[in-house]
């Protein structure tokens, strides 16, 4: 049982990846065409490539044997709460060019 839900966890996160990649290269793409430059690293690309980095970690403990088991999990769980950072945090501090998503102050 351990061992189909590791292989569940495993195969949703590599989604995740997939998807979050093709989602910054066509962000990327679409900046270039709207804005000019492929990338102003404002907070919100700036963890993007955070999380980015995070996921590229796991896959790297998850295949690396000397690493695999509880760090994989751990950082699994770091990942967990670097996406919620991102998606909550980035988007409620209302600075940047995507502060479509924040709360004035006022």
């Amino acid at each position: 049982m351990t061992q189909q839900l590791n292989r569940w966890s495993y195969r949703i996160i590599s989604l995740g990846f997939i998807f979050l990649t093709i989602g910054i290269l066509s962000g990327a793409v679409w900046a270039n065409e709207a804005w000019g430059s492929y990338c102003n690293w404002d907070p919100k690309e700036t963890w993007a490539f955070i999380t980015w980095t995070i996921f590229a970690i796991y896959f790297h403990t998850r295949t690396n044997t000397n690493l695999e088991g509880v760090n994989s999990a751990l950082v699994a769980s770091m990942r967990f709460l670097i996406i919620w950072i991102c998606y909550f945090g980035v988007n409620l501090l209302g600075i940047g060019l995507h502060s479509y998503g924040s709360f004035t102050l006022n």
